[in-house]
């Protein structure tokens, strides 16, 4: 049965859990209130957490606005809606901020700031975080952004001694509280031991503590580990907790789950859907309010639903109302003309259509850095009709200024790979990449566990074979799988399929903790010095030039500079910048500072240098390969 657990404020989440259970909640349907944004359009974000915390991003979504089905004009998911904002402007900031509360001392689960790291990680990276990290003393507040979460490595454990968690709630709630974002998420991760009474000697008021959590607008997510003692006080503890606040809480008896969950549950917030809807033009005349309601179907075939709550449309006074009336007497037809062709255009209008459109997510996949497996998987689930248009594409527009990564040579060359991807899935169908389901109906016969199983993956196959794979939604991969099992019959069985799906999960966790941190490098073609000799550029910033305090000292060139030149190191890209000399990066003059592409040429002084960037994650698989000797 479905029962609603929480109604915020304006702005603030709605939250509604099905079938609590102190080891897992049930599945949760999320969604802000609708609000009309500067285009006209009725705007909120909806998305799900299933019974494990897992994102609920491939259940059907459906939207009511008052009682009858809509169509949103766009949807979109929080992280890619994030992502082109912050390109379009340097100042823009999410809407958006967490609270992260977490017990640090000795003892705790070894994978647990992992498990943060991993949960932060699937954020936009300019998410505002408020972290607590508590024992029996906290440290001071702080305000990061996701992107900086890193620094949470360098606290040393703190007084393990009758440790404080609902303090350590409190001053978060207080920090969340003032923040003016429209969606606030506080993540507690703990035992939920609390010695919060005058005395210090048991745990203080939970139900209170949810219930300052509800007021003031702010979702709860609670994951738990096993304490030594006291578990049954403590579970019942978090659990008044959680039903005060109407916040999701899952519990684990094996530390090792942790990390997967908080990942889980990272994704899921990342994977909230942007939806716009429409507004008639006779909406605008009299004031009125429009119920919004979302639907979701589970994987299990279970409807979940929530009320996103009710927007207010049309003029305030009633004089906006009589001038309204008066201007439509005048104008009528004229009105009725041009919303007839704006519906028109509206209904003829294709997502996929726009060359433009595909050209311009494939060129930010090849700025990111996506091997050509992902970004065709991306680009065929975000516009099926991709690779006829990108074979098609004017090569005109490949000179825009608007597309710069595609004016290099890298770019040119990657966007061909992507575009060979895609027109040889057209001709297959779902399928296994490379020599995967060998590998798969081998550790399926042997009944290797699914991380060993994505060890072996990572040791004998290509990072873009893995990104294929892992990229297979439910529909695809059970699809793949009966392709293959006409070849290996073991993987025609359920056990197959429900292991397989594991070693998926357990691959896309492995590589998403070795991703985002890169490497990078210059190798000398031409001009004074050894061809051939690799300059490692440093973590941050390196200065090129000739004087002894440069990081990269080019002595044998005469034509360089004290301190020539710069590249720094900023989110996982470089840039290069002029600071004492001339630099030419593909024939063009740089003049101040430019983002640098994985195999352009620079030019600085007399020499050429190739720039070559690598990340983390492609350099252990490669270093896995040769410790295995080889693919088969």
């Amino acid at each position: 049965m479905i029962s609603p657990r929480a109604t915020y404020g304006a702005g603030a989440l709605l939250t509604i859990l099905f079938a609590s259970s102190v080891a897992h909640a049930g599945p949760t349907v999320l969604s802000t209130r609708p609000t009309v944004g500067e285009t006209g359009r009725i705007q909120f974000l909806a998305g799900g957490i299933d019974e494990r915390g897992r994102s609920l991003r491939n259940a059907g979504l459906e939207v009511d606005l008052d009682g009858q089905p809509a169509t949103p004009v766009t949807a979109q998911s929080l992280s890619d809606w994030a992502a082109g904002a912050a390109e379009s402007s340097q100042t823009w900031r999410p809407p958006l901020s967490v609270g992260v509360v977490y017990l640090w001392v000795t003892g705790v689960p070894a994978d647990m700031l992992d498990g943060i790291h991993a949960f932060f990680q699937r954020l936009p990276p300019r998410t505002t975080v408020y972290p607590t990290i508590y024992g029996r003393l906290r440290q001071g507040r702080a305000r990061l952004t996701a992107g900086d979460i890193g620094r949470l490595d360098e606290v040393p454990y703190l007084d393990g001694y009758r440790p404080n968690l609902i303090d350590a709630i409190r001053m978060n709630l207080a920090d969340l509280a003032s923040d003016p974002a429209s969606l606030k998420i506080l993540l507690v991760v703990t035992d939920g031991r609390d010695y919060a009474d005058p005395k210090g000697q048991g745990p203080g008021d939970f139900t209170a503590l949810g219930a300052e959590l509800r007021r003031s607008g702010i979702t709860l997510l609670i994951t738990r580990f096993r304490a030594e003692a006291d578990a049954e006080q403590i579970a019942g503890n978090l659990r008044d907790l959680s039903d005060a606040s109407g916040g999701f809480l899952e519990s684990h008896d094996q530390p090792e789950e942790l990390e997967n969950t908080l990942e889980s549950l990272g994704q899921s917030v990342a994977d909230l859907q942007r939806l716009e809807l429409a507004v008639p033009w006779t909406w605008r005349l009299i004031p009125s309010s429009h119920r919004i309601t979302t639907h979701f179907t589970a994987p299990n075939g279970e409807r979940l639903s929530t009320d996103a709550g009710t927007v207010s449309i049309g003029p305030a006074t009633s004089a906006l109302v009589m001038a309204g009336v008066v201007l439509v007497a005048v104008v009528i037809l004229l009105v009725w003309l041009i919303v007839r062709v704006r519906r028109q255009a509206s209904a003829d209008s294709d997502p996929h259509a726009s060359v433009e459109e595909v050209l311009l997510m494939a060129h930010n996949l090849i700025r990111r850095g996506a091997s050509p497996d992902r970004a065709a998987e991306e680009l065929g689930r975000a516009y099926p009709d991709a690779g006829p248009l990108l074979e098609e594409v004017d090569e005109r527009l490949l000179t825009d200024r608007r597309f710069p990564y595609l004016r290099t040579r890298p770019g040119r060359k990657r966007l061909q790979e992507i575009r060979t991807i895609l027109g040889a899935r057209r001709a297959d169908g779902p399928h296994l990449p490379g020599g995967l389901a060998r590998i798969l109906a081998d550790v399926v016969a042997s009944g290797v566990p699914a991380p060993t199983a994505a060890e072996r993956l990572t040791a004998l196959t290509s990072s873009e074979e893995r990104a294929a794979f892992a990229a297979l939604d439910l529909e695809a991969l059970a699809a793949a799988l009966t392709v293959a099992a006409a070849t290996f019959a073991v993987l025609g069985t359920p056990r197959a399929r429900g292991l397989v799906v594991a070693i998926q999960d357990a691959l896309r966790a492995s590589e998403a903790r070795s991703s985002g941190v890169s490497v990078g490098w210059l190798v000398r073609t031409g001009g004074p010095g050894k061809r051939g000799e690799t300059l490692r550029l440093g973590a941050e910033r390196t200065v090129i030039g000739r004087d002894s305090g440069c990081d990269i000292q080019l002595v044998a060139d005469p034509a360089i500079g004290s301190a020539h030149s710069a590249i720094s190191h900023k989110e996982g890209e470089y840039f290069l910048e002029p600071i004492g000399g001339a630099v030419r990066v593909e024939g063009e003059t740089v003049k101040g500072e430019r983002l640098l592409v994985d195999g352009e040429t620079l030019e600085m002084g007399g020499g050429f240098y190739v720039f070559k960037v690598a990340s983390l994650l492609h350099l252990k698989a490669a270093r896995s390969i040769g410790r295995g000797g080889g693919r088969s």
